[in-house]
């Protein structure tokens, strides 16, 4: 993969930010973003209910799931039931989701066909008054009241708290292994537990399953919340709706991450290695074929967005920093997109942009990598724990030493 061309005057990262400034300050002129909403057909109801739930209005599920808050009709944040709750921050994000298009293209779609802007126009004094005060409501609106924040924390540690390791005679034991995983129990990671009774509701009444355990780490490497896989006694999935589910968190999910294992730096040969995917399972198929610490997004928008805490970063000193990426293969959407491609493709141009710069010195070895075997007509797409269970270690490109599994912490 290569970097974008740059511009002499301007960065790619500058001009981006510059389109987006511009549509948020064109935004903030017109009083937000209700207008604007408005106009699509799949968002008017959420508009008119708000601040009442409607069906999904990216995918038409008649399931209530969605919805505005009446002050979020000015910033465009929305709500999702199916999405971290940061994953819609403002009007961009949402209509970026609506029309499968990058957050830049989207920018120009909203210029374009709602202010017939100019957007080779340079951004007037007023355009950057109007821009940080929609930063400013943007950033309230993002704020949790105290006593919001203190009942997610309570119930967070309340299943931290009947949470145990995994061992093989357990569910999340018999869960993994029916995913071709079987090495990795001599080092399992310490994020990962057991619990035996997670609540789950389903169609109106509460019911309780046992499941796996995920410490999802903020993008300084403490806890922040908790994503749960609901499983039945012999390993199975639960027979519900949505067997994996995000616990709300106390604070903002961005740059976050579920953080198996931390990377490895060999001191010898000043040689730091690091490994990251979407899904749980993937990374533990990852770790487990190939000994490569590994961690997992949860989510294409989280794989995209995900930092390294600055004490898991490389050393100043060191010689060779190798990143790789083992990103899903999906099918083409109706207009052409690969989600999880895409999401790789963006986190490699940011990291790859960052290391060089936090690291000029040192040998870059950064790559996204992609299951090689055809998708199956009845599914969406094939990833890596596809690989592990299809192919065995021999359909991973990249393997480290096998005795590495063990050193990892």
């Amino acid at each position: 993969m290569t970097t974008p061309t740059m511009c002499n005057s301007k960065t790619p990262q500058q001009k981006a930010k510059e389109i987006i400034d511009r549509v948020h300050s064109r935004v903030a002129g017109i009083g937000g973003w209700g207008s604007i909403y408005s106009s699509y057909p799949q968002l008017a109801d959420a508009v008119e209910r708000a601040p009442k739930q409607v069906p999904c209005p990216f995918t038409g599920d008649g399931k209530t799931k969605f919805r505005f808050r009446t002050k979020d009709l000015y910033t465009g944040c929305a709500i999702h039931n199916d999405f971290p709750v940061n994953t819609f921050v403002d009007g961009i994000d949402v209509l970026s989701h609506l029309l499968q298009l990058s957050k830049t293209e989207t920018c120009k779609v909203i210029l374009r066909d709602h202010f017939g802007d100019d957007i080779s126009a340079p951004l007037t004094k007023a355009d950057l008054q109007l821009n940080e005060e929609y930063k400013r409501e943007v950033k309230a609106s993002k704020i949790l009241e105290p006593e919001e924040v203190t009942e997610r924390a309570k119930k967070l540690e309340a299943v931290y708290h009947y949470t145990s390791q995994v061992t093989e005679d357990t569910s999340v034991g018999r869960y993994l292994k029916k995913r071709g995983l079987s090495r990795i129990f001599s080092n399992l990671p310490k994020d990962i537990g057991v619990n035996p009774r997670l609540y789950y509701w389903d169609n109106g009444k509460t019911v309780t399953y046992p499941g796996m355990i995920a410490v999802y780490r903020d993008n300084r490497g403490r806890r922040l919340t908790i994503h749960r896989t609901y499983l039945e006694v012999n390993g199975d999935k639960a027979k519900v709706d949505k067997p994996k589910l995000m616990m709300k968190p106390p604070a903002d999910m961005h740059g976050g991450s579920i953080q198996l294992f931390e990377p490895h730096y060999n001191e010898s040969t000043s040689t730091w290695l690091l490994g990251v995917s979407e899904g749980i399972e993937n990374a533990l198929s990852v770790i487990e074929a190939t000994s490569m610490p590994c961690w997992a997004a949860s989510s294409s928008w989280a794989l995209e967005n995900m930092e390294i805490p600055d004490y898991l970063l490389p050393p100043p000193d060191v010689k060779f920093i190798n990143f790789y990426i083992w990103s899903d293969k999906d099918r083409p959407n109706s207009l052409g997109v690969c989600p999880g491609a895409e999401a790789a493709s963006k986190l490699y141009t940011r990291m790859k942009a960052y290391l060089e710069g936090r690291y000029p010195a040192s040998q870059l070895n950064i790559q996204v990598l992609e299951p090689e075997g055809q998708i199956p007509e009845n599914k969406k797409g094939i990833d890596w724990n596809n690989v592990l269970v299809n192919e065995g270690s021999d359909g991973f490109p990249v393997r480290c030493a096998p005795e590495l599994l063990m050193q990892l912490k």
